[in-house]
C-alpha cells in the first residue's frame, strides 16, 4: 500500500522543480528521516520532468559517540549510495563524508559556551552550506519532520524563547528546504518498511539526559495521552505567531545599522527610538549578530538597553554619543566577566551562579575556595570538560547514578538528611548542560560525582571552606 503523504511530496517536488536540472544536496546521518528523504530524492530526480537532474549526499561523522558508532552509521549511507548507483544507472548520485576533529565539536561547545547538541549543529550547519556553495547546489535538503517541529515549539516555549524564534522550524531559509516538515515520523517509520529501506537507529535518543529527548520521551507521551488535539493547536498557534513575527522581522530589518568599524556599529537616537520597545529589542540583537556576539545576551538586559539606550556587560558596551546609540563589542572584555560570578537567582533563598571556562582559584559566596586544574591530587575530583558551572540547586537538578539510571538532587538530600536551609548552600556542578556533582563534603555529607570519563585534557575540582 503506498503512502498518500509520501506520493504527495513526490509529486509536489516534481512540480516545484519540473523541467529543471535541479542539483539537490541533502544531510544524510543514516537515520529513517534521511534515509527516507534520500530515497524520495533520488525517485523524484529520476522523474522525466526532472532529467538530468541530481543528487549530492553530505553524512557526517560528528565524532563524539563512543566506539566509532557514528563513523559507521556515515559508512552505511555510502555504501547505500554505492548500492543505489549499481541499481540505477540513470541516477545522478554522488556522496561524501566529513568527519569531524576528534574533540572539535567539545572544543566548539566550550567556545561558544553552549551544550555539546547546539556546537554539533552549529558545526554541521557550517558544513551544509560550504558543501552547498562547493557545488553549487540549488537547495540543500534536510529531514526535519512535524514530530520534529513540535518537539521544537514546545523546547523553545519551555526555554522562554524570543517570538522570532518560537515560530519553529521554517521549512525554506535561505538554501535550506525540510521537504518532510508536514510528514510524521510515523508516517516515515511506514514508508520505509513498506519500501524496505535500510537504516540505523542512534540509540542515544532514547536517553533522557539531553533537554529535547526529555521532551521527545517524557512530556510528548504524556500530551498525547492526557490533551487530545494538542499537537493541533500548538501548530495553528506557531502559525499565528509566525505572521506576527515576521511583521516585527520586517520593521527590525529596515532599521539603518550602520558597521562603524569591526566591533563597532552605530543607529541614529532618533529612528531608533521611533520603534515600539519590541522592534527596539529585535535590532539590538540585530546588532550583535552583525557584530560577532555569539553567546546568549539575556532578553531583560536588552530590553533595559532599548529602554535606557544604555548597557555594559556580556563584553557589549552601548552609549549615546552625538545624537547616535554606539555599540561595540570586546569578545576579550566578555571571558573576563564570565570568570566571575555572574549573577544572583532571585528565585533561590541564596542563590549563587558562576561560569568558569580556565583553570584558577574561585571564591564562592566568600565561603567556599574552588580551585580548578588540570592536574588530579588527593582532594580533587574529575576529570570534567569546560565550561563549568557552579550553582546551587534547581528543583529539576538530576544526577546519573552508579546503574546508569537518574536520581533527582533533591531526592539525594532526602535521602543524607540534609537540613532544609542548608541544601542551598551546596554547590552544583553542570558540564556541558550535565549535572555531574553535588559537593556536600565540605559540610559533613558526601559528594556525588559522575567523572566525564571520555572528556579529554579534563580539569580537576577541589575545594576548601574559608
Amino acid at each position: 500500500m503506498k503512502s498518500e503523504a509520501m506520493e504527495e511530496l513526490k509529486k509536489s517536488l516534481i512540480e516545484r522543480w519540473a523541467c529543471r536540472k535541479i542539483r539537490a544536496g541533502i544531510g544524510v546521518s543514516g537515520g529513517p528521516d534521511s534515509m527516507v528523504l534520500l530515497s524520495v530524492l533520488c525517485d523524484v530526480c529520476c522523474s522525466e520532468k526532472l532529467e538530468g537532474s541530481s543528487v549530492f549526499v553530505l553524512t557526517i561523522d560528528h565524532n563524539i559517540r563512543k566506539g566509532g558508532v557514528s563513523a559507521q552509521d556515515s559508512d552505511f549511507v555510502l555504501e547505500w549510495v554505492e548500492a543505489q548507483k549499481r541499481q540505477t544507472p540513470k541516477l545522478k548520485i554522488q556522496a561524501e563524508k566529513l568527519t569531524f576533529g576528534e574533540n572539535l565539536v567539545e572544543e566548539t561547545a566550550q567556545m561558544r559556551g553552549k551544550g555539546t547538541e547546539e556546537a554539533a549543529r552549529f558545526l554541521r550547519y557550517r558544513a551544509f552550506e560550504d558543501f552547498a556553495s562547493k557545488h553549487n547546489l540549488d537547495v540543500f535538503c534536510t529531514a526535519h519532520n512535524k514530530n520534529d517541529q513540535l518537539e521544537t515549539l514546545l523546547q523553545r516555549f519551555l526555554q522562554g524563547s524570543s517570538p522570532l524564534s518560537s515560530t519553529g522550524i521554517q521549512l525554506e531559509r535561505g538554501i535550506f528546504f525540510r521537504p518532510l516538515l508536514s510528514v510524521t515520523r510515523q508516517e516515515i517509520i511506514q514508508y520505509a518498511e513498506a519500501e524496505k529501506i535500510p537504516y540505523r537507529i542512534d540509540a542515544t535518543n532514547n536517553e533522557t539526559v539531553y533537554y529535547r529527548n526529555k521532551i521527545r520521551n517524557c512530556l510528548v507521551p504524556f500530551l498525547d495521552d492526557h490533551f487530545e488535539g494538542w499537537q493541533t493547536g500548538v501548530l495553528h498557534g506557531a502559525e499565528k505567531l509566525q505572521d506576527l513575527a515576521a511583521c516585527a522581522k520586517k520593521a527590525a530589518d529596515s532599521a539603518d545599522i550602520k558597521l562603524r568599524a569591526k566591533n563597532e556599529a552605530s543607529i541614529s537616537v532618533k529612528e531608533f527610538c521611533s520603534f515600539d520597545t519590541g522592534t527596539r529589542i529585535q535590532i539590538l540583537y540585530n546588532a550583535f549578530v552583525m557584530l560577532g556576539v555569539q553567546r546568549r545576551v539575556p532578553y531583560g538586559t536588552v530590553k533595559d538597553c532599548a529602554l535606557s539606550l544604555k548597557i555594559s556587560g556580556y563584553g557589549i558596551c552601548a552609549d549615546v554619543e552625538g545624537g547616535e546609540l554606539i555599540i561595540s563589542y570586546n569578545p576579550q572584555t566578555e571571558k573576563a566577566m564570565q570568570r566571575k560570578m555572574l549573577a544572583q537567582n532571585s528565585d533561590l533563598f541564596n542563590g549563587f551562579f558562576m561560569i568558569i571556562e580556565e583553570c584558577g582559584v574561585y571564591a564562592l559566596n566568600e565561603k567556599l575556595e574552588i580551585a580548578v586544574q588540570t592536574e588530579k591530587n588527593d582532594n580533587s575530583f574529575g576529570p570534567f570538560a569546560f565550561p563549568l558551572v557552579i550553582r546551587n540547586r534547581q528543583s529539576a537538578d538530576k544526577i546519573r547514578s552508579a546503574d546508569g539510571s537518574l536520581k533527582k538532587v533533591s531526592r539525594i538530600f532526602s535521602d543524607w538528611k540534609v537540613p532544609e536551609q542548608l541544601r542551598d548552600e551546596i554547590p552544583i556542578v553542570e558540564a556541558q548542560n550535565t549535572v555531574c556533582a553535588v559537593m556536600a563534603a565540605w559540610c559533613g555529607y558526601k559528594d556525588w560525582l559522575v567523572p566525564q570519563h571520555d572528556s579529554k585534557n579534563g580539569v580537576y575540582i577541589s575545594m576548601r571552606k574559608l
